[in-house]
């Protein structure tokens, strides 16, 4: 999705509050004097009141073209593009003539990211005017230049010059090829140029700042962004900017100024959240940062900037899988980020996916970079994968060269001016992070002092503490990770001194205060590490994080009641928390307390009508307890809501799978993806749905679909070679399941591989490869079992049982393993069958399988009298088994019941005259 103008934020709140009916004495103006007013009110720059003006006009006229027209253009300024989009066909279809509503609408398309959409429907004809020629031009240049066809876009923003020398975004775009030149002295006199013009003034300031950033000029910069406010005081996006490079040079006092007033003007907006997460990040109170983008994903779940900074609080908080998801979506969007790929490739060594790390950073060649943020920590991974002469030749390298210079012009690897718009988003963020000299936290020193803590390098990463230390003396981020590093150390003495100096520059930084405690529960005293949080709570009694961490700890001790109690108490502090709720009700749920939770989740949505987390939650309460409908209901709402997520039309279709509505999934899924091509949940729903309708050839264009999106992961690969194996097309899914292997496809795939190559018939070299699988996985007792499995299906019984063995080693006490050496041992005729056959029964007495195969056992050593009553009970459980009808036919023969057991061999071989046992069957009634 692309990211709206930052304006749109504010104008979404306010219309949120306002009344379209107007004033009572407007009721007697008509449809002409209402637009009148509306376009005074456009002039003045009150787009609120204009809105409402149209909108009472529609009341009068719902079909008044010059109505829908001027809605549509005033939804483009407050950049609202789908807003803008359909109103401006309405206007269409009214009458207004096409050359009139096509400059407007290719401007709506490009907002909302539509750029296929850009060069297929908006194209110049013979009767468009130059001024609109131009502006054409300039839109499809934009839209090229946002699919990556640098040259076609510069060649065409020329075309648009040549047409129309009055159409500042034609000015900007060329700027942005001279960038991506490298030649930024004509850059520069390209927005020049467009200063001149007097239109889109504060727009052209903006790129301006954003061109003296990539000269490292920051008060140069921050002088452009003040002329932009001037020029449009209103502008929140000359404000963010003006903020975020405060920050960098760690002028704080003047970043929070231009947040408070972003946030007087657009108090609950995107970029109000957002600046105050950038701010709390930047003072390492991520906790603050957290809460804050919690808020920003709700307005815009696909917020790059808040993506790519939210990465990096996971991060920071250890929250890897979440960091990595994050980090990915970023890359996606602006794969040009390399801010986003070291913090995703530092993430993933971080998650022990050494491979995968080195293949992200490979665009940014680390070996001929002078990076030394970037070469450290390709360096640490080449350690880490004990490649130790390019690891040395890095790290040598990195420690030759200025790191704060390299940070610099790290920061700003990404053009603000070459790459777009998604560009300019991310530099907000990045540039903060590469010039930060101030207060805040380095993301560099940051970054680097993780990754070395990550790899154990604990030494270096004093060093790199102890250099941050210098530049921020009383952060009690710094103390915290030289706790981190003396932990790694084992020096707990020196760690508890480091985290509760933390803790004395700043009390209730709970951070350090989660590290103290989980050395006191290291210490078995989990009566401090309670302290720890209820020291917080004393300083602020409503601090979220420490009652979670206090219900935690309840948890971890099995208090089952103070887990109940805190979870209650988080609730009640912070009734429009989701998190605790969320907890309560997954509590309940599993204690078969279905109403509980559902008045849990319902009060959530009762507090946080227009919450989607919280209709998230109810819908999925309503999903667990089998109230399908509900679920659809509620989903049905959250897709309704201001701007619904590709995840939320996700959860519809999956509800309304559940209610076996296939073509109302289908249709969700295809809506999620249009705001989310790639959402690889959807692909894959949409993938399996195509199975269940086995509509394989459909299927296999999506698994190669989400491929071609995520290249890195190994699902469509393995969706793929399913698809091949249904299609007996087996040469060619083993080559996709190898595929899938290589991209960290675990056991479930290599087992599928092994399945497909015996049926293809290539045996040994299955065999051959589950040996190698084994010895360089040995604890994986999945592909072990299946060993053990297809061993025994081949009749070699001591070979299963050495895997089963093995198994047992690692999991003693297991009835399902324990079970299957029994049968193992019985069929052995190994006196271990017996006792082991015990042992299982000990561990799960009401297992049918158990206990016929204990019967058995029991009848074949004599013991027929417990053995019947073991079968008989087995036998009750699944009356349809042929093995156990055949023990218990056995059983009550030996206790001279012939008549019965007669009766029941002609039922079972009337039944099932082909299985395991059938000849022996067969032998025993004719016995009889």
């Amino acid at each position: 999705m692309l990211l709206k103008p930052i304006r749109s934020a504010l104008i979404l709140a306010l219309l949120a509050t306002s009344s379209l009916q107007g004033c009572d004495h407007n009721a007697n103006l008509t449809e002409q004097e209402l637009i009148r007013r509306a376009k005074d009110f456009e002039d003045k720059g009150n787009i609120k009141a204009g809105v409402i003006e149209l909108k009472n006009a529609l009341q009068k006229n719902p079909d008044s073209p010059q109505a829908r027209l001027l809605l549509g253009q005033i939804y483009l300024k407050a950049g609202m593009g789908a807003e803008a989009e359909s109103e401006l066909r309405k206007a269409q279809k009214l009458g207004v003539n096409q050359e009139i509503v096509k400059p407007p609408l290719g401007e709506a398309l490009l907002l909302m990211g539509e750029y296929k959409r850009v060069l297929d429907e908006i194209q110049p004809s013979e009767q468009t005017s130059r001024p609109n020629l131009a502006r054409i031009y300039q839109m499809r240049a934009d839209a090229l230049l946002k699919t990556g066809k640098l040259q076609e876009a510069c060649n065409l923003f020329q075309q648009s010059l040549d047409t129309d020398t009055n159409n500042p975004p034609t000015y900007w775009g060329l700027a942005q090829c001279a960038a991506a030149d490298h030649n930024m002295t004509k850059a520069r006199e390209w927005l020049d140029a467009a200063l001149k013009i007097n239109n889109q003034q504060a727009r052209t300031w903006i790129f301006m700042g954003d061109w003296q950033q990539l000269n490292n000029n920051p008060q140069a910069a921050l002088a452009a962004y003040s002329n932009a406010a001037k020029s449009d005081p209103n502008s929140l996006e000359a404000l963010n900017k003006h903020a975020t490079l405060d920050i960098s040079l760690g002028q704080l006092d003047s970043a929070k100024t231009d947040i408070e007033k972003i946030s007087s003007l657009a108090p609950h907006s995107l970029l109000a959240n957002y600046s105050h997460a950038l701010l709390s990040f930047k003072q390492g109170d991520f906790s603050a940062a957290r809460d804050s983008l919690q808020e920003v994903f709700q307005i815009a779940p696909d917020h790059l900037p808040s993506l790519l900074l939210s990465g990096a609080v996971n991060y920071s908080m250890g929250s890897y899988e979440q960091a990595a998801s994050q980090l990915g979506k970023t890359l996606e969007k602006a794969p040009g980020s390399a801010y986003a790929r070291k913090l995703l490739a530092a993430t993933q060594a971080k998650l022990g996916q050494d491979k995968q790390a080195l293949a992200t950073l490979q665009p940014l060649n680390p070996e001929q970079s002078n990076d030394a943020q970037l070469l450290g920590l390709a360096g640490d991974i080449y350690l880490h994968t004990k490649e130790y002469t390019k690891a040395n030749q890095l790290l040598e390298k990195a420690a030759s060269i200025d790191p704060k210079n390299a940070a610099i012009r790290t920061g700003l690897g990404i053009s603000l001016l070459a790459s777009g718009e998604t560009a300019r988003a991310l530099a907000d963020l990045e540039s903060a992070a590469a010039l930060d000299t101030g207060t805040g936290a380095r993301n560099a020193d940051t970054l680097l002092i993780l990754t070395l803590l990550r790899d154990k390098q604990f030494d270096r990463a004093l060093q790199a503490i102890a250099d941050l230390d210098r530049k921020q003396p009383d952060n009690p981020l710094t103390y915290n990770f030289r706790g981190g590093a003396y932990v790694g150390k084992n020096d707990l003495a020196n760690a508890r001194k480091s985290f509760e100096q933390a803790l004395a520059i700043k009390p209730d930084f709970f951070p350090a205060a989660a590290n103290l405690a989980q050395l006191d529960l290291q210490a078995n005293n989990p009566a401090a590490a309670r302290k720890r949080f209820e020291s917080i709570l004393n300083i602020d009694k409503n601090n979220l994080p420490a009652m979670m961490a206090l219900a935690e700890l309840a948890s971890i001790n099995k208090q089952e009641k103070d887990y109940v109690t805190w979870l209650e108490k988080a609730v009640k502090t912070h009734p429009e928390a989701i998190p605790p709720r969320t907890a309560l009700a997954r509590l309940y749920l599993t204690e078969n307390e279905s109403q509980k939770a559902l008045d849990l989740a319902n009060d959530a949505v009762n507090i946080n009508p227009d919450n989607p987390a919280a209709l998230t939650l109810l819908g999925a309460t309503q999903l667990a307890i089998n109230d399908r409908a509900g679920a659809i209901s509620t989903y049905t709402k959250l897709v309704a809501k201001g701007q619904p997520t590709a995840d939320a039309y996700l959860h519809l279709a999956l509800a309304q799978i559940a209610n076996k509505n296939p073509d109302q999934a289908r249709t969700a899924l295809q809506t999620g993806l249009e705001l989310d091509s790639g959402n690889i949940q959807i692909l894959d729903t949409l993938l399996r749905l195509d199975l269940a309708e086995k509509k394989l050839e459909p299927a296999v264009q999506i698994a190669r679909q989400i491929e071609a999106r995520h290249p890195e992961m190994p699902l469509g690969y393995e969706r793929e070679a399913d698809i091949l194996v249904a299609q007996k097309r087996l040469p060619q899914a083993i080559e996709a399941y190898a595929q899938a292997l290589e991209k960290g496809a675990g056991s479930t795939a290599f087992i599928k591989l092994l399945n497909t190559q015996f049926e293809s018939g290539t045996i040994k070299v299955a065999e051959q490869r589950l040996r190698d699988w084994l010895k360089q996985h040995p604890g994986d007792n999945a592909v072990r079992a299946y060993a053990a499995e297809y061993y025994m299906s081949t009749g070699r019984n001591k070979d299963a049982i050495a895997e089963y063995q093995e198994i047992r080693k690692q999991i003693p006490n297991n009835a399902s393993i324990l079970n299957n050496l029994a049968n193992l041992f019985q069929l052995e005729q190994d006196t271990r069958a017996l006792p082991t056959a015990e042992q299982a029964f000990k561990l799960s007495p009401n297992s049918p399988a158990i206990q016929d195969t204990l019967g058995w056992i029991l009848v074949t050593q004599g013991q027929t009298v417990r053995g019947l009553d073991l079968l008989r009970k087995a036998l009750a459980k699944m009356p349809d088994d042929p093995n156990v009808r055949y023990h218990y036919a056995t059983a009550l023969v030996n206790t001279g019941d012939k008549a019965q057991a007669r009766k029941e061999l002609t039922q079972l071989l009337a039944d099932h005259p082909k299985f395991r046992e059938a000849m022996a069957a067969s032998r025993l009634l004719n016995s009889l």
